[in-house]
């Protein structure tokens, strides 16, 4: 099973799932979703399937207020220009997805070969971000600063999505793009999905 060979990834992943993905997920099927379920992605290829570890999944349901027309905040799920809904959004190891975002057949669709990119570009940027709020915690802590060396660490570890995402974000910002669709992350994605989505 794929999360055998995730466990360490899961580790280092540890603070924003527990705190903002796995919440964030359980929270949407409460109130407006369904299927609540773990999806494991096929075996990583080009031409086999999708990245990223198994994640805790849902899908927002037909006529439930994210996805009904209407005033902000009522149909917040609905795309702007399409004024359609999200196909999904990735949190970490928590995807959510929208009314026609998941398949219930066995094909792998786009939206889940898309989201699953950012599963696997999330658990880059946690272990990135472990490993750089280890080394500040370890050089603050030489020299004699041990609660600031904790401190850093455990703060620069649990936002290291977040960092991504604002750093994308701006990146494209300052080069003239639209923020969340300039976004190399989003840029990624949008690249492999058409591949990743072939799966059956």
């Amino acid at each position: 099973m794929k999360v055998k060979r995730h466990i360490l990834l899961y580790f280092f992943a540890a603070p924003w799932n527990v705190l903002v993905a796995w919440p964030i997920v359980l929270l949407i099927r409460l109130l407006w979703g369904k299927d609540l379920k773990w999806e494991t992605p096929p075996p990583y290829s080009l031409k086999k399937g999708g990245g990223g570890g198994p994640c805790l999944t849902c899908q927002i349901m037909y006529g439930s207020f994210p996805v009904t027309p209407g005033t902000f905040p009522k149909g917040w799920y609905i795309h702007k220009k399409s004024k359609r809904p999200w196909g999904g959004t990735t949190l970490g190891h928590g995807i959510f997805y929208g009314p026609d975002g998941r398949c219930i057949s066995d094909r792998w669709t786009s939206v889940q070969a898309h989201e699953h990119v950012h599963v696997e570009q999330y658990e880059v940027s946690m272990l990135k971000s472990f490993i750089v709020g280890m080394v500040s915690g370890i050089v603050l802590f030489t020299l004699g600063h041990f609660v600031a060396a904790i401190a850093t660490f455990l703060g620069i570890w649990a936002t290291g999505y977040l960092m991504m995402g604002v750093a994308g974000w701006l990146t494209a910002l300052l080069r003239g793009e639209e923020a969340y669709w300039g976004s190399t992350h989003e840029e990624s994605a949008r690249s492999q999905d058409k591949h990743l989505s072939e799966v059956k």
